[in-house]
């Protein structure tokens, strides 16, 4: 610290030490909160008998009355012949005041867009063939459900999602476990 500036004759103020680091973050949450992993599976309206996820969800900020998160999910479904994986991206907006950190039990709406890439192996029978297909799409989507934390690192979610554009009003509903 450099010490002021003080006439002749008159004695340098004391350098002042301060042991305590400066506050350079506001930022409120815990490590639990900004970082989790989710495992689930779920029942899908139209082609599929089952599918099954594996994501990864990072909350990245709240501006104006929503939180933002982002989330990478690896998603696999089948039924008889056709198989299919998806590598997700999503970007959700929730509003802050929909829920309390402190609840046990929180309401789950959010929304935003999600960017999707979809590999489909379909099996053709009797001829020992299989063809392949891959694209790439951006949808909205809007989620509604329930969170659960049965501990501080371990919770269950319930979430139905609605797609624009979409074949289905409801095309999607998951049970997942999460860790945070």
């Amino acid at each position: 610290m450099t010490a002021a500036w003080a006439p002749p004759g008159f004695a340098q103020p004391a350098a002042v030490e301060r042991d305590e680091p400066r506050v350079t973050s506001t930022f409120g949450r815990t490590g639990e909160e900004r970082d989790r992993v989710e495992a689930g599976a779920g029942v899908v309206a139209g082609y599929f008998d089952v599918v099954g996820s594996l994501g990864y969800r990072r909350f990245i900020g709240e501006r104006g009355p929503f939180e933002r998160s982002l989330q990478a999910e690896l998603t696999g479904a089948s039924k008889a012949h056709l198989t299919e994986g998806i590598a997700s991206l999503y970007l959700f907006f929730r509003p802050e005041r929909s829920y309390r950190q402190a609840w046990r039990i929180r309401p789950l709406l959010e929304g935003g867009p999600g960017l999707h890439l979809v590999v489909q192996a379909a099996s053709i029978e009797g001829f020992r063939r299989t063809n392949y297909k891959a694209h790439a799409y951006i949808k909205s989507h809007a989620y509604g459900g329930v969170e659960i934390l049965v501990t501080n690192r371990l919770g269950v979610l319930v979430r139905g999602r609605f797609s624009v554009p979409s074949d289905h009003p409801f095309d999607y509903a998951q049970a997942a476990i999460f860790l945070r």
